[in-house]
């Protein structure tokens, strides 16, 4: 029922097939979080990456998070380059029923993102089509990030308006505390980045983190 989501944002890219390697068997899914430099501050990488590591993980979930402006543009090539699940954020775009809906018509899982201030209310139109919310719980664009409190609340508001058909997703300052009380409140996949890929232990620390989702 539960997921865990492992972000490359903090791994050391020297030798990323490396650390995915030592931890893909424990993770359900590898977080891919792309930013341009303009929806958010911060540049981290785009469709050749997750072209390459694509041909490396066949058999990987690619949770692919667009943290970018427009991107209706760009959504079919992400799906192309081997994405299965694809986010956006509903303040990046105008368009977003539209995106869902040709996302999946291509096969794929559709999902929006949303940063701290958003109000979930403002899924009510496209809520029938998601396959997933993403809420954010730090503001997005860098990792390392002190898990926001306030956003427990929230995802509770997200639960009570989607039900349970809809997975919710929660990304920043996941650790053994933040995501017990996170699946409280009612999330079900859990990006976790730095507690993992900073981690001198990183498959001892994913363990910890299923534990503490067990408890």
């Amino acid at each position: 029922m539960y997921k865990l989501s492992a972000s490359i944002l903090n791994a050391n890219f020297a030798r990323l097939g490396d650390e995915i390697r030592e931890v893909e068997d424990l993770i359900d899914e590898l977080h891919l979080d792309v930013m341009d430099g303009h929806y958010v501050d911060n540049i981290s990488f785009g469709l050749p990456v997750i072209g390459t590591l694509r041909k490396e993980f066949s058999s990987l979930v690619f949770d692919t998070h667009l943290m970018i402006s427009h991107p209706e543009r760009y959504w079919e090539e992400f799906i192309e380059a081997g994405s299965d699940i694809l986010v956006f954020h509903l303040e990046a775009t105008t368009k977003a029923f539209l995106i869902l809906q040709r996302i999946k018509e291509k096969g794929r899982l559709a999902g929006i993102s949303l940063n701290p201030a958003t109000d979930v209310r403002l899924l009510e139109p496209v809520k029938d089509i998601l396959d997933r919310v993403l809420i954010m719980t730090v503001e997005p664009g860098f990792g390392g990030q002190r898990f926001l409190t306030p956003m427990l609340r929230k995802i509770e508001r997200a639960r009570e308006l989607l039900g349970d058909r809809v997975d919710i997703e929660v990304d920043g300052g996941i650790n053994p505390t933040t995501i017990a009380e996170a699946r409280s409140a009612g999330a079900t996949t859990f990006v976790v980045g730095s507690s993992i890929f900073q981690s001198e232990d990183k498959r001892g620390e994913i363990l910890r983190l299923r534990e503490a989702l067990a408890t």
